[in-house]
């Protein structure tokens, strides 16, 4: 069986809306402020982590900068869930703005192939 047939819908959907549920009651029981500082924390975190990835890249992949790196994309993923909660931003806004900002990228890359230079 391939991992597509392992997939249960069911079982990720459930693990999806528990997942969701817990961080909307972090929201509740920490609060609108606290929740938006650390979710400048987080992002600061993500960051360093970034910079380490960067840094020793000329040298095999250090496991735990990996690891690190991944635990705090999910950081910041949660704290992107709470921001649009608390803010009331729904999907379809950001999805919007992500189509944009593909757009304009599009044009962006479209004249350095064009122009021939990476750097502009």
């Amino acid at each position: 069986m391939n991992k597509i047939e392992e997939f249960n819908v069911d079982e990720y959907i459930d693990k999806v809306t528990e997942t969701k549920r817990i961080f909307r009651q972090s929201l509740e029981k920490y609060g609108k402020e606290p929740q938006c500082r650390q979710a400048m924390e987080e992002c600061a975190e993500l960051i360093q982590a970034v910079n380490k990835m960067l840094r020793y890249e000329d040298r095999p992949a250090e496991p735990e900068y990996y690891a690190n790196l991944i635990e705090e994309i999910a950081d910041v993923e949660i704290m992107l869930f709470q921001l649009k909660e608390m803010f009331y931003i729904n999907e379809t806004e950001v999805h919007e703005w992500k189509e944009k900002k593909a757009k304009r990228e599009k044009e962006r890359l479209k004249n350095v192939i064009n122009k021939g230079d990476i750097n502009d």
